[in-house]
């Protein structure tokens, strides 16, 4: 017999689930960069889920909802970070001698406060605050008490592809970085819509899934940019601030911000005719 829309829904989220157990060994000892990254990303999915399907999930789950955006926001601080250095370090290598000290400085500073960030995470982990989120989804999940008996997860989808619709549309002919990320935030929502009606909305719910993650990657990019040039902009302000070399590596972030614009100017029209195919 099928899945109900609820039952998929809520086997999702254990998985979910099973992902932030399965990865928490790893984030508390530190030795793998990209677990953390996953268990963030598991936290931020199990949200997206239970924010999108309210109208099934009701208010149970709504503090859980609440506290996922807190262990998402702590795993981030160290996200972020690990990030920007592995970008930086990548800059080392077309550096001529005089430029390289300037991005060890910075690789220098982000040590340190990835350091922070890191028993920032560990701090987190180790408290009661984390103790009763995970308990609260095992039993959420285990014995789930619903607001309805189910909902269709295609409106689900076609409405968050409505909002993205509207959030893209709204932009100006030259849109700040914090409306772009704003985007971003909607393209990754209706991603997530989408793949949970996914056994419904067949070939074409899947081609707009792969998309989405494409259009996801490219803001994901500006916005990484935007980071960079924030941080370098902070070197500039120094007494050391490193001249030429910094001007060189604000110039590639601002290229890099342009190039996503690019891309994500071309790649849009096409999602959004995925999307129009795959939810009307």
């Amino acid at each position: 017999m099928a899945l109900s829309a609820a039952d998929h829904v809520l086997a999702m989220m254990r998985i979910q689930r099973r992902l932030l157990a399965t990865h928490e060994p790893g984030v508390r000892r530190g030795t793998d960069p990209e677990g953390l990254h996953r268990m963030r990303t598991a936290a931020r999915r199990l949200r997206a889920t239970m924010r999108t399907t309210r109208s099934l999930l009701g208010p149970p789950f709504e503090p859980l909802e609440r506290e996922l955006d807190w262990l998402g926001t702590v795993l981030g601080k160290v996200r972020d970070v690990d990030v920007l250095r592995a970008h930086l370090r990548a800059e080392l290598r077309p550096l001529d001698g005089a430029g390289a000290p300037v991005i060890r400085r910075v690789l220098a500073h982000l040590e340190t406060e990835r350091a922070r960030a890191r028993a920032g995470v560990l701090a987190a982990l180790a408290s009661s605050r984390y103790a009763r989120l995970r308990d609260g989804l095992r039993e959420a999940l285990r014995r789930p008490r619903l607001a309805a008996d189910d909902v269709s997860l295609v409106g689900v989808a076609r409405h968050q592809f409505k909002k993205l619709r509207k959030a893209v549309h709204a932009l100006p002919a030259t849109p700040s970085s914090r409306q772009l990320h704003a985007v971003r935030i909607r393209v990754k929502r209706a991603r997530y819509a989408a793949e949970l009606a996914e056994a419904t909305g067949g070939r074409r719910g899947r081609r707009f899934i792969r998309k989405a993650a494409a259009l996801q990657d490219i803001l994901g990019e500006h916005q990484d940019a935007v980071v960079a040039e924030q941080r370098l902009r902070q070197l500039a302000r120094t007494p050391r601030g490193g001249g030429p070399a910094v001007r060189r590596l604000l110039e590639r972030q601002r290229g890099r911000r342009r190039a996503a614009w690019a891309a994500f100017q071309d790649q849009w029209p096409k999602l959004e005719r995925r999307g129009r195919k795959a939810w009307g």
